[in-house]
């Protein structure tokens, strides 16, 4: 508890018995049992005498006791209630004549007046008063107009007869013997509760009207203008309050013995004050000054002057009472700016105070509230900042040493903290000009730029990442990789690197270099754990993986870091450079000519799997490339076998098969290679059918079929030569002419490049052979050229279906060209028949003529149009039709 009031003697020993009381501005009212009105005016002292003056007393006010009065000092009138009937009293005049009697709340028990303040359309402020009566089992409402009260609406019946009322907005509570009830002005009534077993029970309003407190024996439950409950507790009290009244923000009870003062929110009994018998308590309406709380006994009259609030909070806050000193800000009479530093400064106080208390996620929320600077609030954990630092951090009360589940706890709420201000930090960019490039970059402070205090973007985000990756250290480690992987992570190398290596997460250092472009570095440390067995880095399958996201800007850290790794583990090395599944987009992009060169010098054996990869999965079609895996066919098949053991010749013997079929299906498939640089490689006296397909390709058709025939030997492969190349022009147009020479002409002892060529046994030319070739492909040779070339003993009647098909093709050849001519002249004839008939329309434009489109004339110098439909048109006018 702590002094919120001050009890200041107002009046004592008043001769008059004291029934009722009421206060405005610097003014008391008193209202006497003997049916006097004492009025004084009330001015706060320097000293606990504040000075009392008595401005009028009315000893004919009333024949009866005075049991309410209210006063109205917009309208200047003070409302009664004395002999169960309701009066206005002039306050403008000494001796506060009566200005009217409102006679039809003869019978009334209680009242209560509502104001509203507002602003008319002429701009002039009013304030329009209302009056609810209670007389018996009914509400009387009146307003008050032109000096004297109106009727609002019919009256309202109730169930018993009110022992307590008062305005709620539209709505008034009302308190029976037994039962609080809610009226509304539509006449809809609203049971809310038992008063339980006071016999006078208290309707207290709140908040400008807008809830209620109403006492339920020794507790108080507020509710709202609905009747409804605006809180899950009930404010309890020592005893049984006999009179309520709320002083923004404290609630004032008088009870038997003395006066307690709570708060509803925070919970919390405020100041207990004794006093001689007290049995009311009103506060004063001003507009000038500060209100007062007043508290009458049948004698005496004290007033409850509050304690300016810059004297309360220090007291609170020594207490540690830090929501009831939020509380007391809302209602400080002092500039916005001051306010809010003083709520920031209790905050901040209560924050730490949670902190120390090990509500940890309370304690951030508030710092994430109040933007707490990070170094100071990261601070509070053990060797999250540097030490440097640490020793320059003051806080208000002793920070408890961390540590096991408490840590972990402590730590679990420092890490929502950072992720929210993450957050908010990510969805500002603007403030980072041009992203985390700087940051990332290595403009690693160590946390330098803490003591005069963080303020870019960038040095936020990395205090962030870097206190983020101590924590999953220290609670969670599976989050420190998803971490490092982040697009825009900015965690600080140095300070990362320290506790990466401190806890031994030594893919997660290897991480946060790849991660800054400190590739060398990553590459060195993963070369150095790859040879120890303890290592979660041994082996060379994490370079590979390493090495295939590279890309081509560090294709020479590639060359340096992947030999080793090619020279021990070949397959898993080739990988480097074709990649897998998951790393082919980056692998892809590797200059392949460059890496071609590495493989010859590093690995020669994988140069032909990475050459097939390339060219079969990549579908690569450089020259170079599809050249350069012909050359490495060639030197496989033409290399001398080696001396070893059957198996192995035998072995040897099937992959250099197998080799060679891949060469020639390779020729004669690729159409990106270099057959003229290719063909001075192979040898003559082998590779016959090889070297037949890049004749070919150079259209060299009579050296090429000289092999399949004479070297070869194979007829049938000759006839798919010619199937290849054979072309209606150029020439590919005589391959089957120069297979029919072939065939019937004996081989040369060397070929036309000067070389031996293997020569078959001589024997007469296949007359069969030759007919079979006339008769399957007579389209395509010249019959003329090939009885020539025929041999002279090949009898005339085996020429002679030739001769006739030859005949046949040649009529049905000129035949088609007659018809093609015939058809071709007539459509002349017609196209010529339909121009002359065009020319022999004639357009003619009178002054008369207008055009279809604007309407308007032609003129000498006008360029026309004629339409399909005989429309004419300007030229320009042609395109809007």
């Amino acid at each position: 508890m702590h002094d919120a009031y001050e009890a200041i003697p107002i009046l004592e020993k008043l001769p008059l018995q004291i029934e009722s009381i009421t206060a405005y501005d610097e003014n008391l009212v008193v209202g006497t049992k003997q049916g006097h009105l004492l009025m004084y005016s009330v001015t706060p002292g320097t000293t606990r005498r504040w000075d009392v003056a008595l401005l009028c007393s009315n000893k004919n006010f009333s024949r009866k006791p005075i049991v309410q009065v209210a006063v109205v000092p917009e309208h200047q009138i003070i409302v009664s209630l004395s002999d169960n009937v309701i009066s206005v009293h002039d306050l403008t005049v000494f001796n506060l004549p009566l200005l009217c009697t409102v006679t039809q709340t003869k019978g009334a028990t209680a009242f209560d007046l509502d104001l509203k303040h507002h602003v008319t359309l002429t701009g002039d402020a009013v304030v329009m008063v209302r009056l609810v009566v209670a007389v018996k089992r009914k509400l009387q409402l009146y307003y008050w107009k032109s000096r004297k009260f109106h009727q609002l609406r019919d009256d309202l019946s109730l169930p018993d007869v009110p022992r307590a009322l008062t305005w709620c907005k539209e709505a008034i509570a009302v308190a029976f013997k037994h039962d609080y009830w809610l009226v509304m002005l539509t006449g809809e009534q609203k049971e809310l509760f038992a008063t339980g077993r006071s016999q006078e029970p208290l309707i207290t309003q709140m908040e400008g009207g807008e809830q209620l407190a109403l006492a339920h024996d020794k507790e108080t439950i507020f509710v709202d203008a609905k009747g409804n409950a605006t809180c899950s507790y009930t404010l309890k009290w020592e005893e049984q309050p006999l009179a309520l009244a709320y002083h923004k923000p404290y609630l004032v009870a008088i009870l038997p013995k003395n006066i307690e003062i709570k708060i509803a929110n925070p919970q919390a009994t405020v100041q207990l004050v004794s006093l001689e018998k007290p049995k009311l308590v009103c506060v004063g309406t001003s507009t000038k000054t500060k209100s007062q709380v007043y508290i009458a006994s049948t004698s005496h009259v004290w007033c409850l002057h509050a304690i300016p609030v810059n004297q309360q909070i220090p007291q609170l806050l020594a207490d540690k009472q830090f929501d009831l000193a939020l509380r007391l800000v809302d209602v400080w009479e002092e500039a916005q700016d001051a306010k809010t530093q003083m709520q920031k400064h209790i905050q901040h106080l209560q924050a730490i105070h949670l902190f120390c208390s090990k509500e940890y996620s309370q304690a951030m929320k508030i710092f994430l509230t109040l933007n707490t600077d990070l170094p100071f609030v990261i601070g509070m954990y053990p060797d999250m900042v540097p030490e440097e630092y640490q020793s320059r951090l003051q806080y208000p009360y002793p920070i408890p040493a961390l540590g096991g589940a408490e840590l972990e706890k402590a730590l679990q709420a420092l890490v929502h903290f950072l992720l929210e201000i993450r957050h908010k930090l990510s969805g500002n960019e603007s403030e980072a000009g041009t992203g985390g490039g700087g940051a990332k970059a290595e403009a690693d402070n160590k946390y330098s730029t803490a003591a005069s205090g963080v303020k870019s973007r960038n040095e936020k985000l990395q205090i962030i990442d870097t206190t983020l990756l101590k924590c999953y250290l220290q609670t969670n480690d599976s989050l420190v990789q998803p971490l490092l992987r982040m697009r825009d992570s900015y965690v600080s190398v140095m300070e990362g690197e320290r506790v990466l290596r401190h806890a031994h997460k030594y893919p997660e250092l290897v991480l946060l270099l790849q991660t800054r472009g400190q590739h060398q570095r990553a590459l060195q440390l993963l070369l150095r754990h790859a040879k120890k067995p303890e290592s979660p880095l041994f082996g060379h399958h994490h370079t590979v993986s390493y090495l295939q996201q590279l890309g081509p800007q560090h294709v020479d850290l590639i060359f340096e870091y992947g030999g080793w790794v090619l020279k021990s583990h070949p397959d898993d090395g080739l990988k480097i450079f074709i990649g897998d599944k998951t790393t082919s987009g980056e692998v892809e992009q590797l200059p392949r000519p460059k890496v071609l060169n590495f493989l010859k010098k590093t690995e020669k054996s994988l140069v032909v799997p990475y050459l097939e990869h390339v060219i079969e999965e990549w579908r690569d079609c450089t020259p170079l490339l599809h050249n350069e895996l012909i050359h490495q066919y060639r030197e496989v098949v033409t290399a001398s076998v080696p001396v070893c053991d059957p198996t192995t010749l035998e072995e040897e013997k099937n992959k250099r098969k197998m080799i060679r079929e891949k060469l020639l299906n390779f020729l004669n498939h690729s159409e990106h290679y270099t057959a003229a640089t290719l063909l001075v490689h192979f040898p003559y006296d082998s590779l016959h059918e090889e070297r037949a397909v890049l004749l070919g390709c150079l259209g060299q058709h009579h050296q090429a079929l000289a092999i399949y025939i004479h070297t070869l030997g194979d007829t049938d492969a000759a006839l798919n030569y010619c199937k290849k190349h054979y072309s209606s022009s150029g020439s590919g147009s005589e391959v089957y002419l120069t297979l029919l020479k072939l065939l019937v002409t004996p081989a040369d002892t060397r070929s036309s490049s000067g070389s031996p060529l293997k020569q078959h046994p001589k024997k007469p030319p296949d007359v069969k052979t030759v007919l079979d070739l006339l008769q399957n492909y007579l389209q395509f040779i010249d019959l003329g050229q090939a009885l020539k070339v025929l041999p002279d003993d090949v009898r005339l009647n085996l020429l002679k279906p030739f001769i006739q098909a030859s005949f046949s093709l040649a009529t049905t050849a000129c035949r088609e060209q007659q018809i093609t001519r015939g058809l071709t002249q007539s459509l002349k004839l017609q196209t010529n028949e339909e121009l002359a008939s065009c020319q022999r329309e004639k357009i003619v434009l009178l002054e008369s003529t207008y055009c279809a489109v604007c309407s308007k004339r032609f003129t000498k110098q006008s360029a026309f149009a004629w339409c399909p439909n005989g429309d004419v048109v300007h030229f320009s006018c042609q395109n809007q039709r």
